[in-house]
């Protein structure tokens, strides 16, 4: 982290184009908004000078085009959005989080009439992915930097991190290594599966209720905090058998139960809920109550016993494993699943943890929609015989 990665791609970026007459230079990665952070630093450097600003002919939110013909685009993810374009510089950032067949069917052909560029970016996840493959293999020019080697980033900083984290974040975070505790319920290629999921299907995540959603099958999950934890709000759209997660909001530390129950009223009046399910524990019935009384009278509550915990969790990664479960990319929410551990008690049932210094408040919220949204056994028809 912070050691220069964005500004010196966005830096080759800019030299690339300029230099050379009629070339496209295409910026992507698991979300349009991920691409912005790369396509907004090479504009900075653009119009912050002089010589290149003059040259611009035309520019949008996501274009530069200069007057030598060469084009700076940032996309998301997207294969119907990536497809037709010949490029001779491509940048993925966030790449470990990108479709393999994107990187290797769209991406990789894109260049091979112009024996252009790939340049792949991203925080370590998972091994079972292009991107580790790569990263292994010896015909690629790799870069690993480790905060450490960065001269602006103070030791004691690191320190400091070392101590709050989790040591496989740490790792992960700020000494780019491609690490997992072994027991972690949720495996980083299968979180990784439903962000891919999401690209594939065009799944948008809000953290805003401004947004306008259309009409459909919602269900909501709300996991109650207050001091030490977050309280956080899951809505999944279902869409025959996929559930799409299209609405993430985490309150601020201490937000009164008061404020999240009148958002989730406004969300309801925005996504009308077929389902909300909400964590009981230390809440009680007031505040269950209090909800149904705002109009949510499809509202239940659940108190998470070892049991209800294990039937959340359970449901929740076998959703994920029959590739059901679209999740958009969303780096705390992909960190939080992961981090969630195991262990079986005496009496073999399975007990969860999440690491000191750590929170799964999204985690427990996605689990709760998750739960709402599973409909029942079907019946088998009765015949009557006379």
């Amino acid at each position: 982290r912070q050691t220069g990665k964005t500004t010196t791609i966005a830096m080759k970026a800019i030299y690339f184009a300029d230099t050379n007459p009629n070339v496209t230079v295409l910026i992507t990665s698991p979300s349009l908004r991920q691409s912005m952070i790369m396509f907004d630093r090479i504009a900075t450097f653009v119009y912050s000078t002089p010589r290149l600003r003059n040259k611009i002919v035309r520019a949008t939110r996501t274009l530069i085009h200069f007057e030598n013909s060469s084009r700076i685009i940032a996309l998301p993810c997207s294969e119907n959005l990536l497809r037709g374009y010949t490029a001779q510089m491509v940048i993925c950032d966030e790449a470990s989080f990108m479709p393999e067949e994107i990187i290797t069917q769209v991406i990789f052909p894109m260049l091979s009439t112009t024996d252009g560029y790939a340049i792949f970016l991203s925080t370590p996840w998972g091994k079972d992915h292009f991107f580790y493959r790569a990263f292994v293999n010896p015909a690629y020019s790799v870069h690993k930097v480790k905060s450490s080697e960065c001269p602006l980033i103070k030791p004691e900083f690191l320190e400091e991190m070392k101590a709050n984290m989790t040591k496989e974040d740490f790792l992960i975070e700020y000494e780019a290594e491609f690490v997992e505790a072994l027991n972690s319920y949720f495996p980083q290629d299968l979180i990784r599966k439903c962000v891919e999921l999401a690209q594939k299907l065009g799944v948008e995540l809000y953290g805003s209720l401004e947004a306008t959603f259309p009409a459909g099958d919602y269900y909501a999950g709300v996991d109650f905090g207050k001091l030490q934890d977050y309280s956080v709000i899951t809505v999944l759209k279902r869409e025959c058998d996929i559930l799409k997660l299209v609405y993430l909001y985490q309150f601020p530390l201490e937000t009164p139960y008061t404020n999240v129950i009148g958002h989730l009223v406004r969300a309801h009046q925005k996504f009308k809920f077929r389902k909300a399910l909400v964590d009981q524990t230390g809440v009680g019935e007031p505040v269950l109550e209090e909800i149904r009384n705002q109009g949510l009278s499809n509202v239940e509550g659940l108190k998470f016993t070892v049991q209800i915990k294990e039937e959340l969790l359970s449901n929740l990664k076998i959703v994920m494993e029959q590739n059901r479960l679209a999740i958009p990319y969303h780096r705390q929410l992909c960190q939080q699943i992961n981090e969630q551990q195991y262990a079986y008690s005496k009496s073999g049932h399975l007990q969860f943890s999440h690491p000191t210094n750590s929170h799964d408040d999204m985690l427990w919220a996605l689990a709760l929609s998750c739960m709402a949204a599973k409909e029942p056994p079907k019946k088998e028809p009765a015949f009557t015989f006379s």
